[in-house]
C-alpha cells in the first residue's frame, strides 16, 4: 500500500520523531521553568537542586510533586509582605501605647482615657501635647517650663557612730 506522501513507515517515523522532539523540547522546558521558579521562591540551594533533580528524574510526575511542595509565595512576594506588615507596625508606633494599661492611644492625647496616666504635658501657651523630653513646643516656640523637684534639706551624712562620737567629745569637753 502506497501513502500520498511515501512509505507509512516513514511517516510514522516521521510522527514518532516529531513526538519524541516534542516531548524533549517540553521536558527540558519544565525543567528549565522549575529551576527559574524554585530560584525565585528559596535562597536554599539544596533544596534549588532537589526540585530540579525531581523534575529532571521523574518528569511531569516529578513537576506536579514540585508544585505540591514548592513554597506559595516567592521571595519578592515575601519581601512586600514584610514591609506591608512592618509599615503596619510603624503605624501602630505611631499611634502609641500607654506604658501602664499597653492600650493604643492617640498622639494628642495627654493623659491615657483608661487608666489616667500622664502620657504628655500641655504647652503654657497653646496647650499643645508636648513630649516629655522636649525642650521647647514645636507649634507655638514657647520654651518647656521644668517643673522644679522638690527641694531637699542639705544634710550631710552622718553615721550613727559618729553622731556617739561627737556627742562624746561634747559631754568631754563640758566636764572640768
Amino acid at each position: 500500500m502506497d501513502w500520498p506522501g511515501g512509505n507509512w513507515e516513514n511517516i510514522a517515523t516521521l510522527a514518532a520523531t516529531i513526538a519524541v522532539a516534542y516531548v524533549l523540547v517540553l521536558w527540558i522546558s519544565i525543567i528549565a521553568w522549575t529551576y527559574r521558579d524554585i530560584r525565585d521562591r528559596s535562597r536554599d540551594a539544596a533544596f534549588q537542586i532537589v526540585a530540579v533533580l525531581l523534575v529532571l528524574v521523574f518528569n511531569i510526575p516529578g513537576w506536579f510533586i514540585y508544585m505540591l511542595l514548592r513554597p506559595s509565595e516567592t521571595l519578592a512576594q515575601a519581601y512586600a509582605r514584610s514591609l506591608e506588615e512592618e509599615a503596619l507596625l510603624q503605624e501602630l508606633e505611631e499611634q502609641g501605647i500607654c506604658p501602664s494599661c499597653k492600650r493604643y492611644v492617640t498622639a494628642d492625647f495627654v493623659v491615657c482615657p483608661y487608666c489616667r496616666t500622664q502620657l504628655k504635658e500641655p504647652c503654657a501657651n497653646c496647650g499643645r501635647p508636648l513630649s516629655f523630653n522636649w525642650v521647647a513646643c514645636p507649634h507655638c516656640a514657647t520654651p518647656k517650663t521644668r517643673v522644679a523637684a522638690p527641694a531637699q534639706k542639705e544634710a550631710r551624712p552622718v553615721s550613727q557612730a559618729g553622731e556617739a562620737l561627737e556627742s562624746a567629745e561634747r559631754r568631754h569637753a563640758a566636764s572640768p
